[in-house]
């Protein structure tokens, strides 16, 4: 059974990477007893900008690996650990944690908006967000379904089936395919089943470069 089926949605709110802003938070906690160490011993005051480099891109670091998880393209993911980084430098930790309780209390009212139509500034809602990236997801998974079709319509057009799974099968039983294929068909299909089930669970980079390769296997096997 592909670990996959027993999937939990990466944690995110208002399309920050729970996780990653909890971590945040926790090195911005850090950095006012290192200040306050800092300020009380003269000898520790010289490595203060020091300490702010390393909180900065340990923190920079956290986010944006966290984001890439969430399914992030590099450039937003960056853009998000860059400025959370900057906040958690920042001596005080008042800032963020402001930041952090809005972030969490938008997290908890925008979902519950009437349908998706509530912004955030220029930023549509996690819902908007989600169904953007599933669109994307989801097309390719139909190039998918059309090849597997096409397939199936070469060998007997009678058995064309509208369900991906039953030409999945039909495709292997006439040996048509390899086992690697057929478990990466199954995976796929499975996650894109969970991701349409799951009102607010966005595919993350993992998923893509799965449905990716699956993607390519198809073609190589089929088209060429």
């Amino acid at each position: 059974m592909s670990h996959y089926e027993n999937r939990k949605a990466s944690p995110q709110w208002l399309g920050f990477h729970r996780d990653g802003l909890i971590a945040v938070f926790l090195l911005d906690c850090l950095w006012m007893l290192i200040e306050t160490g800092a300020a009380i011993s003269i000898v520790g005051i010289p490595a203060i900008p020091v300490i702010v480099f390393v909180l900065f891109g340990l923190s920079a670091y956290i986010v944006f690996s966290k984001q890439r998880i969430l399914g992030d393209r590099p450039a937003p993911a960056l853009v998000k650990a860059v400025f959370l980084g900057a906040v958690v430098a920042v001596p005080f930790p008042v800032f963020y944690t402001m930041l952090l309780v809005v972030i969490s209390i938008l997290h908890r009212l925008l979902p519950k908006a009437s349908n998706t139509a509530a912004k955030v500034g220029s930023a549509t809602t996690v819902s908007l967000f989600k169904d953007e990236r599933f669109g994307r997801f989801a097309n390719d998974f139909k190039e998918i379904e059309d090849i597997l079709a096409e397939a199936v319509g070469k060998v007997d057009q009678s058995q064309v089936r509208k369900e991906v799974y039953k030409n999945i099968d039909f495709l292997n039983r006439k040996g048509m395919m390899s086992q690697d294929l057929y478990d990466s068909l199954y995976e796929i299909r499975q996650i894109r089943n969970n991701l349409t089930h799951e009102e607010l669970v966005m595919p993350d980079s993992v998923q893509f470069d799965l449905l990716k390769k699956c993607k390519q296997k198809v073609i190589t096997t089929f088209k060429q």
